[in-house]
């Protein structure tokens, strides 16, 4: 690393390897100088499998079942590249029907691939509503995967000289129907993000690549085309039958995040172009070439011999490659994907080099990030698109916890507060899990609604760690400061006419001055954990809160808050201050959401960039405080704006109808008082709803970014706040820009609450499937009488799974099988053994529920392996008692 010595002031960081922004076990050292990036520098061997040195101790069919691991997200590249290169070396040709196949597959690998880019890219920058919704389409994708190869993700499809099975019956027609939605499904993608104000800001002219340092880095794929050059392997090689069909190739000329964003969108559609044109123009034919089931070697295989067994079966385990070498490459998904081939004229390679285009293009991370925000880190990362799969190469205190119970003599609203608070996280889960069209909390309680308690009581029990260098009695201050200074403000809140905890006629400046208090607590926390992580989090927190304290403050319009109430109720509906100060309510929403740390401005709470903020070193009850104060924040708030802008226990609201008896004025004293709290709470939960859906919706803004909105934009117009000419001046001059910005957030909100009807897609177990699969990678079914012994399941297999007991009869001159078994526990599902068996005695079943605490009990002998699985032994029942004589007779 390159830090200049001079400087004192530097601060180093670590970030990962552990931490999900990374995609992988990656880990960067980096010097920061504030938040500018000085230096940074990626460390990887986490995980080195040693994927090259096991395939030159393997033949290819036995390796086939490994290379999926490389980029478990586009696994069909790493099968097609390692059947290319044996198939170059021997001049082997696929039939036209099985290049057709394969590019179909690959183009359906390519979208997956990109989908869960895009999902987990769009999370680094804080918007986790896509990162559900990509899960919807790729689904689709792996159910049209099942259905022709039997296994989701691991498929082991590719074939020297082919694929292994043709297309199932139907499976044509239900992939052009995926086509045609998951048109629309990418137009939805891009109404969502792609002109959302905040996320352009985010990725607009960040990382960028100009094209000579593109081509002297050796970039490849969406990275180099993003930068203006129009290379794809699929134009220039035309390996396949790529050359057969009308496509573009996607690329932008600026270089930045964004223009490798669009690039891979576009290539979405393409792909889509290139599947729906070979499904049409899919020929007959073969899927393999049954030439390559002869054999190199010319000699005169003896009966019974091993090798005749696969005569007009298979391409044998035992495939020669020839003494020669040679470059293959493929265009993946994230870049050129390559391998050199040395053969030796075995059946072993002499050698095998990977080139994975995720290691090639992660060499220029430093160069990118040098001069960049450290919230930029994640976003140039994430627009790389790696998968490290390919890329790898003492307590003397006590709980100080009895400050919380100074409002003991007001136990009862404690109590509602706690109330409201579980009430809001399962609300929030539950709208969340509707925007984003999944299952939200159903099991803990009808509906869920015990989820939250669950968690609480968990964290409660947890175990409570305290740093051992740091100052303990900080540590522990902190958040019981952050937690009791927002309690203190539900004494303020008027819940209803005649139910004030406490009318000091200094209610609203109370509440801003006490809320001031928070960020102590942060910095306390921060401090207290000798931990540069979470010091640097509780600055950034405490900066975030006090930059919008002002605009929150200067939006205030009185004092006394009953005088508020007062005022609007005179009225009605149309003298709420929603009406006659519109402007400032956006304004006090935008800054009471940065004051609850809520999305877009939850660097503080989720600080994707490094690890958790200011909680970092906090655990069990501790973690808790943190995390109920964010929601208690969150509710008091919500009461604010209420109780400011929207009438607080007025319900004069037009067009509903209200029976006399629910006039407040003219009600007893306790009834009306229950009516206004249930008329506040609700307003309260209704407007809940929008800082729910702007959190599941917008992404996150970079802290430079926050602060300026709060400073430039905010605060000049918070200044105005109570003269409409100048306010609405100031508002504009921002001209087309904040119009832009504000179409385009509508736009996101709703797509987002277009979802909420929908049903839920991401189940674990969907209740109905794209197509049904004939093809089956569960648990072995195998057959006694059939098997001959002739332990060619064992050479096949990848890892040498099968235990095959024989002895030889010397009058018969016959093997009779003594004993089979399979350990599952380490068994991949690739299918070899059942796919090169001579005499079918094996077979794959729909049991995949193998999982077991003693792994003694997955290891199967032949009578566990005979087993058929219930479902067929139910069918098989059912068949034989209506077929039975007695019935027939009936």
């Amino acid at each position: 690393m390159n830090v200049p010595a001079t400087r004192e002031d530097l601060m180093i960081v670590n970030m990962g390897p552990h931490h999900p922004s990374m995609h992988g076990v990656l880990r960067l050292i980096v010097t920061l100088d504030g938040e500018d990036v000085i230096d940074c520098e990626p460390i990887l061997g986490y995980l080195h499998r040693g994927m090259e040195k096991i395939a030159e101790n393997r033949t290819i069919i036995q390796y086939l079942p490994y290379v999926t691991r490389w980029d478990y997200l586009a696994t069909m590249f790493t099968e097609a590249i390692t059947v290319n290169a044996p198939e170059q070396l021997g001049n082997i040709q696929v039939p036209k029907r099985a290049s057709y196949i394969r590019v179909i597959m690959l183009e359906l690998s390519r979208i997956a691939s990109h989908l869960l880019w895009l999902g987990p890219f769009m999370a680094d920058i804080g918007a986790q509503t896509p990162f559900f919704y990509i899960f919807r389409e790729r689904e689709l994708v792996y159910d049209l995967f099942e259905a022709a190869t039997g296994m989701r993700m691991m498929h082991n499809y590719f074939r020297i000289g082919g694929v292994a099975a043709d297309l199932p019956y139907g499976w044509i027609d239900k992939c052009l129907d995926f086509c045609d939605y998951f048109l629309t499904g990418v137009s939805e993608y891009q109404k969502l993000i792609t002109r959302n104000p905040i996320f352009l800001e985010r990725v607009e002219g960040v990382g960028i690549i100009g094209v000579e340092e593109a081509i002297n880095w050796g970039l490849s794929g969406p990275m180099l085309r993003a930068s203006g050059i129009q290379w794809d392997l699929r134009k220039v090689d035309r390996y396949e039958c790529y050359d057969e069909f009308d496509w573009e190739v996607q690329w932008q000329k600026e270089g930045d995040s964004l223009s490798r964003y669009l690039v891979r969108i576009g290539e979405m559609v393409e792909s889509i172009k290139i599947i729906q044109q070979a499904l049409e123009g899919i020929p007959g034919g073969p899927y393999e070439n049954l030439e390559i089931r002869c054999f190199d070697r010319v000699r005169n295989p003896e009966l019974n011999d091993f090798d005749y067994r696969f005569i007009s079966k298979k391409p044998s385990p035992t495939f020669e490659l020839s003494k020669q070498e040679l470059y293959v490459r493929v265009e993946a998904p994230k870049g050129e994907l390559g391998v050199f081939l040395i053969g030796d004229q075995n059946v072993f390679p002499w050698r095998w080099k990977i080139r994975p285009p995720g290691f090639i293009n992660l060499q220029i991370l430093p160069q990118l990030v040098k001069r960049m925000k450290l919230a930029d880190i994640m976003t140039i990362l994430g627009s790389i698109d790696i998968i490290m799969g390919e890329v790898d190469r003492l307590e003397y205190l006590k709980e100080v916890y009895g400050m919380i119970w100074v409002l003991v003599p007001i136990f009862t609203p404690v109590l509602g507060i706690t109330i409201g608070v579980l009430a809001i996280v399962w609300l929030e889960r539950e709208i969340s899990a509707g925007l984003q069209q999944r299952i939200g909390p159903e099991y803990a309680g009808p509906l869920g609604i015990l989820q939250a308690l669950a968690d609480g009581t968990k964290l409660l029990f947890k175990e409570n760690l305290l740093p051992s260098r740091g100052d303990t009695r900080l540590f522990s201050i902190g958040p019981s400061i952050a937690v009791i200074s927002i309690l203190l403000s539900y004494l303020i809140i008027p819940f209803g006419s005649n139910l004030v905890l406490s009318d000091l006629n200094i209610g609203v400046f109370l509440w801003i001055a006490i809320s001031s208090i928070a960020p102590i607590g942060l910095l306390m926390s921060g401090y207290g954990s000798n931990n540069k992580y979470s010091f640097l989090g509780g600055l950034r927190a405490a900066a975030q809160s006090i930059s919008y304290e002002i605009p929150l403050t200067l939006c205030v319009l009185s004092i006394s808050l009953r005088a508020i109430l007062e005022a609007q109720s005179k009225y009605g509906f149309w003298g709420w201050n929603l009406w006659r100060q519109p402007i400032g309510f956006i304004v006090f929403i935008i800054s009471s959401l940065a004051e609850c740390e809520r999305l877009p401005f939850d660097l503080p709470e989720a600080e994707e960039e490094l690890v958790a903020g200011y909680q970092t070193e906090y655990s069990g009850i501790k973690f808790g405080l943190f995390y109920v104060a964010s929601y208690l924040n969150l509710l008091v708030s919500s009461l604010f704006v209420t109780v400011l802008y929207l009438g607080g226990w007025d319900l004069s609201i037009p067009y509903i109808f209200v029976p006399e008896f629910f006039e407040i004025n003219k009600a007893g004293e306790v009834f009306g008082t229950t009516i206004g709290i249930f008329i506040t709470l609700a307003k309260t939960y209704l407007f809940l709803f929008i800082p729910i859906t702007t959190r599941w919706t917008l992404p996150r803004l970079r802290m430079d970014q926050l602060l300026n909105l709060g400073w430039k934009f905010l605060l000049p117009i918070s200044l105005d706040i109570h003269d409409m000419f100048p306010m609405v001046t100031g508002f504009m001059n921002y001209g087309q820009q904040t119009v832009r910005a504000a179409r385009y957030i509508g736009q996101s909100f709703m797509i987002t609450l277009s979802h909420a009807n929908r049903l839920p897609v991401t189940i674990q177990y969907p209740y109905e499937k794209l197509i049904t699969s004939e093809r089956f990678r569960g648990r072995i079914h195998f057959e006694f009488d059939k098997c001959i012994a002739c332990e060619v399941c064992v050479r096949v297999c990848p890892i040498d799974l099968p235990v095959v007991d024989w002895k030889l009869e010397t009058d018969i001159r016959k093997k009779q099988l003594l004993n089979y078994s399979i350990d599952f526990g380490i068994c991949i599902f690739c299918g070899n053994c059942v796919e090169y068996c001579p005499t079918n005695c094996l077979s794959m079943t729909e049991e995949y529920e193998l999982s077991t605490y003693d792994r003694h009990e997955l290891n199967y002998n032949q009578i566990s392996l005979g087993r058929l699985p219930m479902s067929l032994i139910d069918d098989y029942t059912i068949r034989t008692i209506l077929n039975s004589p007695q019935i027939t007779s009936e």
